[in-house]
């Protein structure tokens, strides 16, 4: 294994400090930036052909690399060092990895059942298993805005997500979600009769959380709450795949009004989720090549 390049460690971390300041930056983002920068056995700093070289025979995979050279890119910047040359390598990767996704779409289209099945699976859920799929399945919210406190009125600061009980339908207010800083607060309001049901029967009390520790505390760790969702949805397919299948019979049969929810609940564009979310990307695009040839 090749020795890491220890010079990176200061240069890093001055930059991390940097960007702390200036902007809003979450934890997660600073951890990832950090073990980058620190597992490079050469220095960050040498010239850009020599830094391609190194970073062509490490790795191979066109994501990686593009998420090293972002790093790479972002320290120099800060040093004033020339990137021109990385920001060209970097820009070439775009149309291999776009290649790379579409490919994986259509293989994983081949592999994940059709939405009726997933919905007769739905149907035979009750409790925490019916509520959180329910919510990826019809909302299209991923597993951090599920990570809900049951609270009878929403409080003056609103830093969590909330789900509230107000008789004839459920209200969820999310705050913390992946795309809030662009999507702001997000008020989703269920009436489905089977949902307020199942909700009723967990019995939850005042903050509460949907999911929870075992002494009913908010559980922080991402991995740990992530898990506990994949292991509660349907077939253990997590909230990725879930979404995935839904929007494909959304396009199948012209939905365009449900796909927008779902955008809008999810908090993403719906120029984002037909690219990264559509499994029929890379099958579209081969029909219209056929059609061209």
């Amino acid at each position: 294994m090749p020795k890491v390049n220890n010079n990176n460690s200061e240069l890093i971390n001055e930059y991390l400090e940097h960007i702390k300041k200036e902007k809003s930056v979450s934890e997660g983002t600073l951890k990832t930036y950090k073990n980058i920068g620190e597992s490079l056995p050469f220095s960050l700093l040498t010239t850009q052909p020599v830094l391609i070289k190194k970073l062509k025979d490490l790795y191979s995979n066109a994501n990686t690399l593009q998420l090293y050279l972002n790093m790479i890119i972002l320290v120099r910047r800060h040093n004033d060092i020339d990137t021109d040359k990385l920001i060209k390598f970097r820009n070439s990767l775009r149309d291999e990895i776009i290649e790379s996704r579409k490919k994986n779409l259509d293989e994983l289209d081949d592999k994940l059942p059709k939405l009726n099945v997933i919905m007769d699976e739905l149907n035979d859920l009750t409790g925490i298993r019916y509520i959180l799929n329910y919510l990826i399945i019809e909302h299209g919210l991923r597993n951090k805005d599920l990570n809900l406190q049951f609270v009878k009125v929403l409080p003056k600061d609103k830093i969590d997500n909330y789900i509230l009980n107000k008789g004839k339908h459920i209200l969820l207010d999310i705050n913390d979600y992946k795309t809030s800083e662009t999507h702001g607060n997000k008020q989703i309001k269920i009436t489905n009769e089977k949902f307020i049901n199942e909700f009723k029967s967990l019995n939850l009390k005042n903050d509460d959380y949907l999911l929870s520790k075992k002494d009913k505390s908010k559980i922080t760790n991402i991995s740990t709450f992530n898990d506990k969702v994949l292991n509660l949805t349907i077939m253990k397919l997590g909230q990725n795949k879930l979404i995935k299948i839904v929007i494909r019979n959304l396009l199948n049969n012209k939905k365009f009004q449900k796909l927008e929810q779902i955008s809008n609940d999810r908090g993403t564009s719906l120029s984002v989720l037909l690219k990264s979310y559509n499994l029929l990307n890379g099958l579209e695009d081969e029909k219209e090549k056929e059609k061209q040839d």
